[in-house]
């Protein structure tokens, strides 16, 4: 016979016939809490027990019926054995929860690491949509003004030529101070604004323009140097930014012809003002 073929009743029974399946332990041990929830607080009565030990055959370990005290050290000893199983029972019991928890929480951690990286991933992907996204507009942003600056620039140079011409068609007529003057040039005529000659103001603010085109705006790029005009747009009867090259210079001459013609800045209207101030800040003056 192998040992897997063996059962375990045998071994079971052995046990019961060493531990006495009639001894008043066993039964004791099976029926001690159907016992005191009967009592309900009273005492035990051990005579009236133990006679009933013997009338039903239930002996001790020694094979003996157990005496009064012989009992109550057997119901002692019953209980503190129960009370040991009981509390191993808990404390497995407990174990059990404790590690279900732990798997519990190690799911939810897991869970939510995966929720985590997944809302990462999206956060990162819309990050990188937006960031081409903005990366086209600007593009086609940049396109655009390339076009429009050009576009812009062709038609400024035109205009320049243009002025070049009519200039050197009229060179030999010079503006008289305090005074407009007219030069004819083809269909247009060229004017010179009515200012005064004022020490440190540069020829351009004295050159002849074509009063048709439009005055230069705040924002417009300026064809000499690329940049935009940024401190306001021409300012009515002063020079025009259009003869210069650099924002600063035109802020010198407007700003030493302002102080020329006003003595304080309460006569000025607020273009006049914010230019003059501009001027005065960058220490054109």
């Amino acid at each position: 016979m192998s040992a897997a073929s063996i059962g375990i009743e045998g071994a079971l029974e052995a046990l019961d016939g060493a531990a006495g399946v009639a001894s008043v332990r066993a039964w004791m041990e099976r029926h001690r809490e159907a016992l005191l929830a009967h009592q309900d607080g009273r005492r035990i009565n051990w005579r009236a027990l133990c006679a009933w030990f013997a009338s039903v055959g239930l002996l001790n370990g020694k094979g003996e019926t157990p005496t009064v005290r012989c009992a109550q050290l057997t119901w002692y000893r019953v209980g503190k054995w129960l009370e040991r199983r009981n509390e191993r029972a808990a404390e497995r019991a407990a174990e059990a929860l404790r590690l279900e928890a732990e798997r519990e929480s190690e799911k939810a951690a897991i869970q939510a690491e995966i929720r985590q990286r997944r809302e990462t991933e999206a956060l990162e992907k819309a990050a990188l949509r937006d960031k081409m996204e903005k990366a086209e507009r600007a593009a086609a942003w940049r396109r655009d003004e390339a076009a429009r600056v050009a576009e812009h620039n062709q038609r400024v140079a035109a205009e320049a030529a243009a002025r070049k011409a009519r200039a050197a068609a009229v060179a030999s007529a010079q503006p008289t101070a305090g005074h407009s003057a007219v030069a004819p040039a083809g269909d247009t005529t060229l004017v010179t604004l009515d200012l005064p000659q004022i020490e440190g103001v540069s020829y351009r603010a004295y050159e002849p323009f074509d009063p048709t085109l439009p005055p230069i705006r705040k924002g417009e790029i300026n064809p000499l140097s690329g940049n935009a005009w940024e401190f306001g747009d021409d300012l009515p009867g002063y020079p025009s930014k259009r003869g210069y090259e650099f924002e600063d210079d035109w802020l010198r001459d407007v700003g030493r012809l302002l102080r020329a013609r006003h003595d304080t800045t309460s006569s000025m209207t607020e273009e006049e003002k914010f230019a003059f101030r501009i001027a005065r800040g960058r220490g054109r003056l």
